[in-house]
């Protein structure tokens, strides 16, 4: 039986679904062509109430152990085995699990700026119609009436963004040594440098290129026609249902046809600015626990730079 030896665990968009195609490009890397089964998150989780969401997830989540286990029965000579799956730092139970039943993993993680990672996803999911409000202030304002900090954030867009509460989990239980994290910034900015960053941290050759031309699963805005737009959102659960049956080459094709022509949307400077506050008392135990200075996160964005809807920032995005 083989298992995997490292684990892409987050954080969702924050470039996780490039990060497993440029990993699976490597001749010595093997990850199972499903992205996302979070067997180590949604192993022995009840279903989720919402029945159309039940349906999306059950083409990722992989919580039988067999079935889990059968995701790397093809693996020959590759010596890095692992999957990307982001649920597993929205939750404190994952590292337990992992920590248990791979106790020499190697994990990975991809940090994004909360705020812009929780409004990224809002653009996403509206785009794609998996979610039905349509002003991320509602969203904001709904969400802050509950608990910010939880134990399971999976699925939600502010409380995922307490990083270090989820990510202290895996400092408890992992050598340093064993943990690879690299900043959403650094991954636009030069991911090549960071691919052969990681190819060394997983022992195969970090001369290895892949091609870094395209980026998968871009947010980068709402749909510019109408109709099209309307359409696509509208057609979540069929695509969900026939997503089992069509080639992931199909589905590519299909999505960037799609989104080939998007309008921008820009999160409010001024909305920004308090949701990044809400959040400094995590991004500073995160600077700690990362040794690493994050002041830039608690900053104005430079006016030049993108919005977060834009393709330059959002074109690394993936589905969480």
């Amino acid at each position: 039986m083989t298992l995997p030896n490292f684990l892409v665990i987050g954080a969702g968009r924050s470039g996780t679904t490039s990060l497993h195609h440029y990993l699976k490009a490597h001749p010595d890397v093997y990850l199972p062509d499903v992205k996302s089964p979070s067997h180590f998150y949604c192993h022995g989780r009840p279903p989720d109430d919402d029945p159309f969401m039940r349906h999306v997830t059950r083409n990722y989540f992989v919580p039988d152990p067999a079935a889990y286990e059968a995701l790397f029965d093809n693996v020959r000579d590759e010596t890095a085995i692992g999957e990307v799956s982001p649920a597993y730092l929205a939750s404190v139970r994952a590292a337990p699990r992992i920590a248990e039943r791979l106790p020499d993993v190697r994990l990975i993680a991809i940090l994004r700026h909360p705020v812009d990672r929780a409004f990224a996803r809002f653009v996403g999911r509206c785009r794609d119609g998996l979610e039905r409000r349509t002003d991320f202030d509602e969203v904001v304002s709904d969400e802050r009436r509950g608990p910010l900090v939880r134990d399971d954030a999976a699925g939600t867009y502010l409380p995922a963004g307490f990083i270090s509460h989820f990510l202290a989990s895996y400092v408890e239980r992992f050598p340093r040594e064993r943990l690879r994290i690299h900043l959403f910034e650094d991954f636009v900015r030069d991911a090549a440098a960071v691919m052969r960053d990681l190819f060394t941290f997983l022992d195969v050759a970090p001369s290895f290129a892949p091609d870094l031309s395209r980026r998968y699963n871009q947010s980068g805005g709402m749909v510019r026609n109408g109709l099209l737009r309307r359409g696509w959102a509208h057609s979540a659960l069929l695509r969900a249902r026939l997503r089992p049956y069509l080639p992931q080459a199909i589905r590519d094709r299909v999505f960037g046809v799609i989104t080939r022509d998007l309008v921008s949307l820009r999160l409010d400077p001024a909305l920004r600015a308090e949701l990044t506050e809400l959040y400094r008392p995590d991004i500073e135990r995160l600077a700690l626990l990362l040794d690493r200075d994050l002041s830039h996160w608690l900053e104005p964005p430079h006016p030049e730079s993108p919005s977060v809807g834009e393709s330059r920032e959002a074109g690394l995005a993936s589905h969480d």
